[in-house]
């Protein structure tokens, strides 16, 4: 699955996947899982990527596994 959306932080929690970043697109927050190319992900906050993982849902909540990612130049995938 890829994702594109900027990069926000996300506020303290319990969180059980301890994610601290996610990127929203159409509306649905992607929390991102602190392992592999996620971790980066942590110093990009409002940076537009492009991400691509395996998608997972917990208790309702959306998590994405980044297996890569791409800073996107610009923001022509908002006209998408």
């Amino acid at each position: 699955m890829t994702v594109k959306g900027y990069v926000t932080v996300l506020p303290p929690s319990l969180d059980a996947r301890q994610a601290r970043v996610a990127i929203v697109q159409d509306d649905v927050e992607y929390r991102i899982v602190p392992r592999g190319a996620g971790v980066d992900l942590d110093d990009m906050v409002n940076v537009p990527v492009e991400a691509t993982g395996m998608p997972e849902e917990k208790d309702g909540v959306q998590y994405l596994i980044v297996r890569s990612y791409s800073v996107l130049e610009d923001d022509s995938w908002l006209e998408e």
